[in-house]
């Protein structure tokens, strides 16, 4: 659904909702995570998650500790929001990783090297807050790139 079919009301709306998954995109993925409690101001305290590796978040916490269980194996990332799309209610991003593998993953031991994967993330808005999301992650060019899936014969 293109903006012009949006009433003034839900275009307000659909840019509210966009700045606030910019402002938890930029505070997640920040260098050593010195942003994380962007998750406090811009996460319902009962978030509902779906497709976390490694299981998902239900609380600020538990978000928190994804985002930095994440950074302590991965080091040195670059994030680059490659395209987002907001409308009244959701949040759509498309985004690129690329990372040194430094610290344990998925029991595989870290081997230095660069990793580059991406993914796409669905956010549900209510009241300027997200509520709901939806994670994916190309987690077969991922675990792949580190080791942890069998090498083809």
């Amino acid at each position: 659904m293109s903006n012009t079919y949006l009433n003034t009301d839900a275009r307000g709306l659909a840019e509210r909702n966009r700045q606030v998954a910019l402002r938890f995109l930029d505070g997640t993925h920040s260098p050593n995570l010195v942003r994380i409690d962007v998750i406090d101001e811009t996460v319902a305290p009962n978030v509902v998650c779906h497709g976390f590796p490694g299981g998902d978040p239900f609380d600020h916490e538990s978000y928190k500790r994804f985002f930095r269980i994440f950074q302590s194996s991965f080091s040195e990332m670059e994030f680059a929001l490659d395209a987002l799309i907001a409308d009244d209610r959701y949040v759509s991003a498309r985004w690129s990783i690329s990372c040194k593998f430094t610290g344990a993953f998925a029991g595989i031991e870290p081997t230095g090297q660069t990793v580059d994967f991406n993914g796409m993330v669905l956010y549900r808005l209510e009241d300027g807050l997200i509520v709901e999301t939806w994670l994916h992650i190309d987690e077969l060019s991922l675990l792949g790139q580190i080791g942890a899936l069998p090498q083809a014969a």
